[in-house]
Order: structure tokens, then sequence, then C-alpha cells
């Protein structure tokens, strides 16, 4: 069995892409692994953490019906979604201003908390939420 040290699995990994008949698939891959390896090492993981980051994606994934795409929503949170739009069409978003770059982020922060306010609202009573709008007496 070969051993691996904190650096070696890095390019153990990325060495396994270079059979990857798709030049772009093996890029994103390679970039992937080698930023995901770095923050795992800046941030010492621990094997409980990661257990925990297993869990929450776990539980995303349980959460997606095919009405429902919660890695989406996890996307958006995370501001992927966003920055991925502004990279592959700039002329949507104007000049790469610092401006231009808070104004969608603001945005995007607004649209995100009404989302998470609406779904709270909406919650999947299998969950412990309701269905249906809230009807609280105190509105």
């Amino acid at each position: 069995m070969r051993e691996f040290d904190e650096k070696s699995i890095t390019q153990a990994v990325i060495g396994r892409l270079a059979a990857c008949e798709d030049p772009r698939f093996a890029r994103v891959m390679t970039s992937l692994v080698t930023h995901l390896h770095d923050f795992v090492r800046e941030v010492n993981l621990t094997e409980s953490e990661w257990f925990t980051a297993i869990q929450f994606l776990t539980e995303v994934g349980k959460a997606c019906t095919d009405k429902r795409q919660e890695f989406i929503l996890l996307s958006d949170t995370l501001g992927v979604s966003v920055l991925v739009i502004t990279l592959n069409h700039p002329a949507l978003f104007g000049p790469r201003t610092e401006h231009r770059r808070q104004a969608t982020a603001e945005c995007a922060a607004r649209h995100l908390v009404g989302r998470w306010r609406r779904q709270l609202r909406h919650a999947d009573p299998r969950r412990g939420g309701h269905e249906g709008p809230r009807q609280d007496s105190h509105r």
C-alpha cells in the first residue's frame, strides 16, 4: 500500500486526472483539488469538521426534489452563482468597478434574504415546518 503525506496526496490525486480525455474537465478538477487541499491544510481541518461538512452536504442532497434544487440555493448563498454569471456575462453588469460589484452583491444579498424568508414561511412539514403561508396573529 502506498503512503501519502499532506503534500504528496494532492499530486497523487492530480496525477489520476492525467488520463482524462476532456482537457477542460481536467483543468477544472486539478484546480478544485489544489484549492480544496490547500484550504484543508490552511484551516487544519479536523476529521470531525470534515464529517460535519459531509453530513451537511448529504442533508442538502436529501432536501432536493424534482421541483426543489437545494444545491442552487447553496450556490447562491455562497455567492458562486452571481460570480459565475458576472464572469461569463460581463455585458450584463457593465464595467467591473468596485461600485458595480458592491451593488451586485447587495442585490444578491437582498434576493437571498427574501428567498430564505419565503422558504422559512413555506417550510416542508416533514422537517418540522408547515404548509402554506404562515398565519401569524402578530403581523
